[in-house]
C-alpha cells in the first residue's frame, strides 16, 4: 500500500474586497493545465500534484488573473498598449491589496525555506 498524498495545506479561498473565490486542489494533468479560475463560479483549482515550489508558483500565477480581472484586465482585448511602469505599478498595487487582505495564503505563497 502506497502512502498517502499530502496536499499543501493553506487558506481554501481568496478575499478580493469584492468577493471571495474558493480555492479547490484537483488533478488537473488530463486537462494539461496546472492551475485555472473560473470566475462564474468564483472558484480558483489548483493541481496539487506540484512540487511545493512549482505549486507555491502556480497559486500565485491564478491569484494574479483574478487581480487583473478585478482591475479591468483580465481579458487580451481589454488590455491596452501599456508601459512597463504602468504595469509595474498595476501589478504592485495589487499584489499589497490582495495580501493584505489574505495574509495567512500570501505567508504560505512566500515562505521561504529553511
Amino acid at each position: 500500500m502506497s502512502p498517502k498524498k499530502t496536499f499543501p495545506v493553506h487558506p481554501m479561498e481568496i478575499f478580493t474586497g469584492i468577493k471571495t473565490f474558493k480555492i479547490e486542489q484537483k488533478a488537473l494533468t488530463k486537462d494539461n493545465l496546472y492551475g485555472c479560475v473560473e470566475f462564474e463560479k468564483s472558484l480558483l483549482v489548483i493541481d496539487p500534484n506540484q512540487c511545493i515550489e512549482d505549486y507555491r508558483g502556480t497559486l500565485l500565477h491564478e491569484i494574479c488573473h483574478i487581480g487583473f480581472e478585478i482591475y479591468g484586465l483580465g481579458n487580451d482585448e481589454d488590455i491596452p498598449t501599456v508601459t512597463n511602469e504602468f504595469l509595474t505599478t498595476v501589478t504592485s498595487n495589487m499584489i499589497q491589496q490582495l495580501a493584505g487582505l489574505n495574509e495567512e495564503l500570501f505567508k504560505f505563497i512566500f515562505q521561504v525555506p529553511k
